[in-house]
C-alpha cells in the first residue's frame, strides 16, 4: 500500500497463521512500529486472513501471477547460491503467502485507502497521519482523511497541518466551501460550521486556495478569508502575533505587553511587566518547543531585561524598558 515499507509476504503469511517462531514475529512486530502506514497494512492484511479464512466474498484474483513472482524469487534465491527446501511445511507457507497477495490485491481493488477520522471534542488533540503528516486539530472539530493517490481531507471546524513534502500526491482539505492544495507545507484552515468566514493562514510553503470561481496563491506569511455573507474570498494582513497548534507561538513587531497575554495563554503562567516602558519593547521572535523559562529569558536578554520568579508559576520582566 501507498507509504508503506516492504515486508516479505511469506513471512507475513507466517506471522497472521501463528505459525511464525520468535525471530520472525519479532521482525513482523519491528515493522509494524516503524510506522502508523505499516501497522494500517497489517491490521487489513489480518482482516482480509480472517475473511479469507472464514470463506467471506472477495474479488477474484490472479494467483498463478503470484505463484509466478513466488517461484521466480525462489530461482533467483537458488541462482545466488542459497537453499531452498522444498518441504511440505515451507510450500504450506509459500502457498499461504500466494494466496494472501491475491487477497491484498483483490481488497485494494474493493476498499481503496483507509478512512481516518479524527475528533476532538472539549480539548486539542495532536495526531500523525498515515502519510507522515501531522495535524492539531482544535476543540471542536473534526477530519476524515483518505491517503492515497491524492490526500484527501475534509474538514468541520480548525485544523493545524503539518504536510509531509510528495510532489507526486497532492494533499487537498475541503472545508466547507472552500479547496485548499499543497505539496508540502505548514498552514491553518478554520471553517466552524456556525461560523460568517473561513480563513487559511499560511506559516510555510505555498498553497492554493478556491472558492467558486476564485482561486488565490498564498505564501508564507499570507492569509486569506472568505465572508459567507457577502461570497466574497479577501487577502488578509498578517497581525503581531501568530499561533500555530499548540506548540508554535511567532511574533511580528509585537508589543512585550501583548507577548505576556501570549505566553500566560500558551503556558499557563502569570507573566508581570514591572513598568509601561517595558510593555512597548517591540519583539520579532518564534518559539516552538522551548519552555517557558527559557522563552523568558530569550525576551529578558532581547532587551536588557531580568527574569525574576515571584512564586511557581509566576514570573516578573524587570528593568528600563524600551
Amino acid at each position: 500500500m501507498n507509504g508503506t515499507d516492504p515486508i516479505d509476504s511469506e513471512l507475513l503469511a507466517k506471522y497472521l497463521a501463528n505459525e511464525a517462531d520468535t525471530s520472525e514475529r519479532n521482525a513482523v512486530e519491528r515493522w509494524t512500529a516503524a510506522s502508523p502506514a505499516n501497522a494500517q497494512e497489517l491490521e487489513r492484511s489480518r482482516l482480509i486472513w480472517e475473511g479469507g479464512a472464514s470463506g467471506s466474498s472477495l474479488p477474484a484474483v490472479d494467483t498463478d501471477a503470484a505463484w509466478a513472482r513466488l517461484s521466480a524469487r525462489m530461482d533467483n534465491e537458488k541462482a545466488a547460491g542459497r537453499v531452498v527446501p522444498i518441504g511440505g511445511r515451507v510450500l504450506r507457507y509459500i502457498a499461504a503467502a500466494a494466496v494472501l497477495v491475491g487477497l491484498i490485491f483483490g481488497a485494494k481493488v474493493l476498499l481503496g485507502p483507509a478512512s481516518e477520522d479524527l475528533v476532538a471534542d472539549a480539548s486539542p488533540i495532536t495526531a500523525k497521519l498515515s502519510d507522515s503528516s501531522s495535524v492539531v486539530l482544535s476543540a471542536g472539530s473534526r477530519i476524515k482523511a483518505r491517503m492515497g493517490d491524492q490526500r484527501k481531507v475534509t474538514l468541520h471546524g480548525q485544523a493545524y497541518f503539518e504536510v509531509k513534502k510528495d510532489a507526486g500526491h497532492p494533499f487537498v482539505v475541503t472545508a466547507e466551501e472552500m479547496t485548499v492544495t499543497v505539496l508540502g507545507t505548514a498552514f491553518e484552515v478554520t471553517a466552524y460550521d456556525t461560523a460568517s468566514s473561513v480563513q487559511v493562514r499560511v506559516r510555510e510553503g505555498r498553497v492554493q486556495v478556491v472558492v467558486a470561481a476564485d482561486t488565490v496563491v498564498l505564501v508564507a506569511g499570507e492569509h486569506v478569508r472568505f465572508d459567507r455573507r457577502r461570497a466574497v474570498l479577501e487577502r488578509e494582513a498578517a497581525g503581531p502575533v501568530e499561533r500555530w497548534g499548540m506548540r508554535i507561538l511567532q511574533f511580528e513587531q509585537a508589543p512585550l505587553a501583548l507577548v505576556a497575554k501570549q505566553v500566560r495563554e500558551r503556558y499557563g503562567v502569570e507573566v508581570d511587566l514591572a513598568n509601561e516602558a517595558i510593555g512597548r519593547c517591540a519583539l520579532t521572535a518564534t518559539f516552538e518547543e522551548e519552555p517557558v523559562d527559557v522563552v523568558l529569558q530569550v525576551i529578558a536578554e532581547t532587551f536588557g531585561l531580568h527574569v525574576r520568579m515571584v512564586s511557581p508559576g509566576r514570573y516578573s520582566l524587570e528593568g528600563d524598558g524600551c
